[in-house]
């Protein structure tokens, strides 16, 4: 697959993109579309007491305003992390509780979206306000599940105790990570439209099989009566996967007015009306023997949830993959507060345990006076610590070699402070990165024709990753057709089943399926013309001849292009529905995806472990007298098996690493405790780094060859970038000042206090 396979292609939609001709969903306006806006509640925690839509109902242009009392035929669906395809168990609008600040109380249809808006500011809603708690609090957290049947959220392997004992030296440190909000650049939006008992939705979606199912199911209809589309993704990171409750709301209140109605949630509602980062504490207990291998490891981590459902994003499942050592304990916790329910964002679990592990190492490799790469070294393992299975293939410390060559890490100085220039400070910093390959299920339709062209079509989505581009490189090669010559559409649920595009399983998983049919249409092809009797192929034993590039070849040299002997078929063109189904996959889990669900395996089968790597280096500088915090370098290396797409690839990983900056330094989003309400629920004070913050990044992509994780050898990528960014600004701020912060996002102001 030499044509088109792990080299640099521009985005096969870019012209589209920055033209504005690609199609969003929020730019679809169904004939005789009205407007929809949303009432959020100004208290946490309470029960409305009244609601007086008078002043509303009564604004030139307004419609309709829906309350809990008025709403017609309000469907709710299952919660997500119950198993069904909802983002929370909880919904708003079924009666009077309020459960969370801006939760949704009233629904307002107009003629504009300026009516609309003008007519929820003027509906009142009175409260009954009871006492709220915005934080979570660890000490009252607990395990879901009983023990060491909790599905892995404990579990012990050897003797802790007996670990630090026998240890030279040991840390036992606790770090924290604060709320954070997923700001995609476009905006959450719903629009419904009912023709009867037939439905189509259009929205931003990541997974619109899900969506499809969820809405379906809440609304006793067979799915095909309801049509979702959702053709492009401005950005999602994780806040449009589940079926949320603005959605669900939009559909009641086009079936109740009669007519489309169209959705666009504001910047700062969006911080309450999906889900978010919750916050974590991650406590962590290393100890090393006088040569650095580890002796003992133990991980609990504390997340955060809301009083009515138990998500968990479990990071200890990841951490204790890591590193070689015969004494591990891990536990994964949580602790309730008086917030929506939280959900998965970009690396939503290795994010912040990967800041904690990685800066607990980075203080074991202080104590023991041992460079950090080198403690990485010295535990590096090619069989998963726990699991007790090999790796598929892992190039840790490969990455480290790359990353540290470029980036000069020999010339980092040994001693805490020993680099400066001028007034500046200079620290050095590494960091593991890591994401677990995640495998589900995935049907394509691929369609050839003789006269060079093919169609790719499957239900998978493009949240700005590249995947039209991708899925059209992997038809174009092993069809032997120019990438320009593949038309791939996407975004609908009436397409062949495609996973969520989260947990970067879209190229591995559909991209492994669009291969099969390609695959299968050399094989149909090869069966018809070996059948002829005047062809290159006549008389061979169809399966003996195999497709490379684009060429049909026989076992003894004979060949045919597949565009020619296509050709030679009477219909000109042919089809095939292709299939990703990994043995690691059981029926199970295969009726799950297909049902609308989430069926995923791995990344631990009974024969590997299965992960992307890569090291992360930084350099910071820190004003001596201000206090300033630069970050001038950032290197990265990292290994993901096949590179489909160099340029995109590259894309993906740097903007991780950008993402990683911010989660250093900048991104918080702040909280009134009294209230239980956000504070910056904005894009002007929620703090994401700009041009000024990002110097040089640079990224290094490693040769890696997998055969067991997929036919494409493909590892997931979108997430891997961000992991070990952090932890390896907040190592070089203590290099540079001795200062070790446990609590993210770093400032001057924590540095001054130090």
């Amino acid at each position: 697959m030499a044509q088109t396979i792990n080299t640099r292609v521009t985005r096969t939609d870019a012209r589209r993109k920055v033209t504005g001709t690609a199609t969003y969903a929020a730019d679809v306006m169904p004939a005789g579309m009205l407007h929809g806006s949303l009432v959020c509640s100004a208290i946490a925690v309470g029960t409305v007491s009244s609601i007086d839509t008078s002043a509303a109902e009564a604004e030139p242009g307004v419609v309709a305003v829906y309350t809990h009392e008025t709403l017609p035929d309000y469907k709710t669906v299952k919660g997500f992390y119950a198993g069904g395809p909802g983002s929370a168990s909880f919904w708003p609008m079924e009666g009077t509780e309020i459960r969370y600040a801006g939760q949704p109380v009233a629904y307002v249809v107009a003629e504009t979206a300026a009516a609309a808006r003008r007519g929820a500011d003027l509906v009142d809603v009175t409260y009954e306000e009871g006492e709220s708690r915005i934080h979570m609090t660890p000490e009252d957290s607990f395990v879901v599940g009983a023990g060491e049947d909790s599905d892995g959220m404990v579990l012990t392997k050897g003797d802790i105790q007996a670990g630090l004992d026998a240890a030279a030296q040991s840390v036992d440190m606790t770090f924290t990570t604060p709320f954070q909000h997923h700001n995609p650049m476009e905006m959450f939006s719903a629009t419904a439209e009912w023709r009867g008992d037939r439905l189509t939705v259009w929205m931003p979606s990541q997974s619109v099989r899900t969506l499809r199912a969820g809405i379906a199911g809440a609304y006793g209809l067979p799915e095909t009566s309801v049509r979702v589309i959702s053709p492009f993704v401005g950005g999602a990171f994780g806040s449009k996967a589940g079926i949320t409750p603005y959605t669900m709301l939009t559909i009641a209140a086009a079936k109740g007015v009669g007519a489309p109605v169209r959705l666009i949630v504001t910047r700062p509602q969006m911080f309450t009306v999906a889900t978010f980062r919750p916050e974590s504490e991650q406590k962590f207990r290393l100890a090393a023997d006088a040569n650095g291998k580890l002796t003992a490891f133990e991980h609990i981590e504390i997340a955060q949830t809301s009083q009515f459902d138990n998500v968990v994003n479990p990071g200890t499942h990841y951490t204790r993959a890591m590193y070689a050592c015969p004494n591990i304990h891990t536990e994964q916790r949580l602790s309730r507060s008086d917030t929506n329910t939280g959900g998965f964002m970009r690396a939503p679990n290795e994010m912040q345990t990967f800041w904690g592990l990685e800066s607990a190492m980075d203080e074991l490799a202080w104590k023991l006076q041992m460079d950090p790469v080198e403690l990485r070294r010295v535990n590096d393992t090619k069989t998963h610590p726990t699991a007790e299975v090999p790796f598929s293939s892992r190039s840790l410390m490969e990455s480290y070699d790359a990353v540290a060559n470029g980036f000069g890490w020999a010339d980092r100085g040994r001693d805490i402070g020993s680099m400066t220039d001028g007034d500046w400070l200079v620290g050095y910093g590494c960091a593991t990165a890591t994401y677990p390959t995640n495998i589900l299920a995935s049907n394509a339709r691929v369609r050839m024709q003789a006269t060079g062209g093919a169609y790719v079509e499957l239900a998978a989505h493009d949240v700005g990753t590249g995947t039209y581009t991708i899925m059209a490189q992997i038809a174009a090669a092993r069809l032997g057709l120019p990438v320009k010559a593949v038309d791939v559409v996407m975004g609908e649920a009436d397409m062949p089943v495609a996973p969520i595009s989260g947990g970067s399983t879209t190229a591995a998983s559909a991209g492994s399926a669009v291969h099969d049919a390609c695959v299968k249409i050399g094989q149909q092809v090869a069966a018809r013309v070996s059948g002829m009797s005047d062809g290159p192929l006549s008389g061979i034993d169809a399966s003996r001849i195999t497709l490379d590039d684009g060429v049909l070849r026989g076992p003894e040299g004979q060949s045919q292009s597949l565009q020619e002997a296509l050709s030679m078929l009477p219909e000109g063109e042919i089809e095939m529905i292709g299939e990703f189904r990994h043995p690691a996959l059981t029926d199970e889990l295969i009726a799950a995806t297909f049902n609308g669900g989430y069926g995923t395996a791995g990344p631990v089968t009974p024969e590997f472990a299965m992960f992307a790597f890569g090291a992360e280096m930084a350099e910071v500088r820190i004003h001596k007298y201000t206090h300033e915090i630069r970050v001038p370098r950032l290197h990265g290396a990292f290994a993901a098996g096949t590179w489909l797409n160099r340029k995109t690839a590259h894309s993906q990983l740097m903007g991780g690493m950008v993402w990683g900056i911010g989660s250093a330094l900048h991104e918080v989003t702040e909280v009134d405790q009294p209230r239980g309400r956000f504070l910056n629920a904005n894009i002007a004070e929620y703090l994401v780094p700009v041009n000024a913050d990002v110097r040089e990044v640079r990224v290094q992509m490693l040769e890696e060859r997998d055969d067991y994780v997929n036919p494409l050898g493909v590892k997931g990528i979108g997430e891997l970038g961000i992991v070990g960014t952090a932890a390896a600004i907040g190592n070089a701020v203590y290099h540079a000042t001795g200062q070790r912060l446990t609590s993210l996002p770093i400032r001057m102001s924590d540095l001054l206090r130090s």
